[in-house]
């Protein structure tokens, strides 16, 4: 019995975008067409052999083509809270929100709970979540005003720590 060896693969690849969704894709150079997985648009291989580049091998097309996706990501966004929006191929940026105080946020989440108390006597922890939500109150300060809450015996979390009550004064 013959054993055989294990080949690297140097078959040639196209990597290109597709020219309707901007999504790229590869397909080997000796295909005739490749069906965008995106939107569905059939491309003619022959006609996108010389937009797209060629490497050899699967991995290596598969590699380039993570890299061309996420550099699109990569231009259009320079902070957490600044983001692009095309409308009817207008651009408008977005300008960054102000932060807020932590007395801000205090006194939205008083508001939250109240709520929350005036519908509910025991309430799980997601319900304070989706409120925070509502009032704006980014996950990384609801954090810190449940703990300061609980510390200050304004809410008191139950046995299974993912339901709350407020304690009445």
């Amino acid at each position: 019995m013959e054993q055989k060896k294990w080949e690297k693969d140097q078959t040639p690849y196209v990597v290109f975008i597709c020219t309707r969704c901007k999504q790229y894709s590869y397909v080997k150079t000796t295909q005739k067409t490749k069906k965008c997985l995106r939107c569905g648009r059939t491309h003619q291989v022959k006609n996108i052999l010389d937009k797209g580049e060629i490497v050899n091998g699967m991995t290596k097309a598969v590699n380039k083509v993570k890299q061309l996706q996420n550099s699109l990501g990569e231009a259009q966004f320079s902070t957490e809270n600044e983001f692009i929006v095309s409308f009817n191929n207008q651009i408008i940026k977005k300008a960054p929100k102000p932060l807020e105080k932590m007395e801000d946020y205090e006194e939205k989440f008083q508001q939250c709970l109240t709520k929350l108390s005036s519908n509910y006597s025991r309430f799980p922890l997601h319900l304070i979540e989706i409120l925070a939500q509502d009032y704006e109150i980014p996950p990384s300060e609801l954090k810190l005003l449940i703990k300061k809450s609980i510390k200050n015996g304004i809410l008191q979390s139950t046995k299974k720590k993912s339901y709350f009550t407020i304690v009445k004064s």
